[in-house]
């Protein structure tokens, strides 16, 4: 008997071996079982409802401001084009009168709501009023160089606007009693394109994303500062006031850079997006404030600062399978409807309402590699599949 202890020993651990190897066969199984299941899901939480067209020609849009306490949106586009569509309906909409030939490309609405700053090609800066629709200069020319101006926002309290030119420049620009603009340059650009440009109340700053310099942050007193992410093409940026203050880029090399301020001192990490099909180029906010990433050709994904997590929206699978005219082009306009809508604008004019679908209909995949960068120090992070329906948190 006793010789016969270690081969029933033996036995044992081999059924044990054979045992832990079939447990991990199982688990490796359902692992792959759940990866095919998630790869199968078109991830999509919103669906287009309808569409239509603003016009019979391409209008070329490329912006669109909103606010709040107003109806209407501001939509501007090539040589000019300008239009007012009721936020709710955007089929009523109101032609303005083309005052200039010169390309519109970026907008921004005064915090009071009553008005909007259009800028665009050869040092254009056009201001509309809500009462009477009407569009008139809001600065010459000249004052601002000629130069494309291609980023415009007001600070918070709505005392200057900034603007940031394709040439490198970038001003200070409000309103004087005569009905002129004073127009006052900020040094220190490095002569690198001024992408984008958005304001926070609280911190009282408006950050900058550029085209070789990275993020940078104008203060109170309107002095640039660089804080990093130089190297990156960044495209847009967009600031969240809502919970603890942040201001996110995104580059067209799929990277996002969320801007936080810790003490006063802003900090800027990097987050790089995988898996995605098209180029990150613009960025929004939902009626949640979350972060919409728009990408072309046409795919919506949702980028949460609270978690880091970024996730899908509206794939581009699901603009295929749907068309209505979106398939294939550039998102360039969007704001927020009723109950969770979103309203989106192509650059050839289309326009389509996108409404949630319905609970527990659809699940959201989103895949992301992360990367932190802590100054001089960085960290990443593994890839990880997240799984999101509509109301999850």
């Amino acid at each position: 008997m006793q010789g016969d202890v270690p081969i029933i020993a033996a036995a044992k651990r081999c059924v044990s071996l054979r045992m832990d190897m079939i447990r991990t066969s199982m688990v490796v199984a359902l692992l792959l079982a759940t990866a095919v299941t998630a790869n199968g899901e078109t991830g999509s939480v919103m669906r287009i409802d309808h569409s239509f067209t603003l016009i019979d020609y391409d209008p070329g849009i490329e912006d669109s401001t909103d606010h709040q306490a107003s109806r209407w949106a501001l939509v501007i586009g090539a040589e000019g084009y300008a239009i007012a569509m009721d936020k709710e309906s955007p089929s009523t909409m109101i032609p303005l009168a083309r005052i200039t030939s010169e390309d519109l490309l970026d907008s921004d609405y005064h915090p009071g709501g009553n008005t909007a700053l259009a800028v665009g090609k050869n040092g254009t800066a056009l201001r509309y009023s809500v009462a009477d629709h009407s569009l008139e200069p809001a600065a010459s020319q000249q004052n601002l160089g000629f130069d494309t101006v291609q980023a415009v926002s007001w600070n918070a309290n709505g005392e200057w606007a900034y603007l940031g030119t394709a040439e490198g420049s970038l001003f200070r620009m409000r309103s004087t009693s005569d009905g002129s603009a004073e127009v006052i340059p900020i040094p220190g650009t490095e002569g690198s394109a001024i992408n984008a440009i958005d304001c926070l109340p609280d911190p009282f700053v408006c950050v900058v994303v550029s085209q070789d310099q990275g993020v940078g942050v104008i203060d109170r007193d309107h002095r640039l500062t660089w804080a990093g992410a130089s190297g990156k093409p960044w495209s847009d940026v967009i600031c969240r006031s809502g919970g603890a203050p942040v201001c996110v880029g995104v580059s067209m090399e799929r990277y996002l850079a969320e801007v936080t301020f810790e003490g006063g001192i802003p900090v800027v990490q990097q987050k790089q997006l995988v898996g995605i099909v098209g180029t990150p180029r613009s960025l929004g906010l939902n009626a949640a404030e979350e972060v919409l990433v728009i990408s072309n050709p046409a795919e919506i994904f949702e980028h949460r600062p609270s978690d880091g997590g970024t996730y899908t929206w509206l794939t581009k699978e699901d603009v295929d399978a749907q068309s209505f005219g979106i398939s294939g082009s550039t998102i360039t306009c969007h704001w927020d409807g009723d109950d969770g809508d979103q309203w989106i604008v192509t650059r050839d004019g289309t326009v389509a309402l996108l409404v949630p679908l319905e609970e527990g209909s659809a699940t959201g995949i989103a895949r992301l590699v992360t990367l932190l960068a802590l100054g001089a120090m960085g960290m990443m992070a593994l890839g990880i599949w997240s799984t999101r329906s509509r109301g999850a948190v």
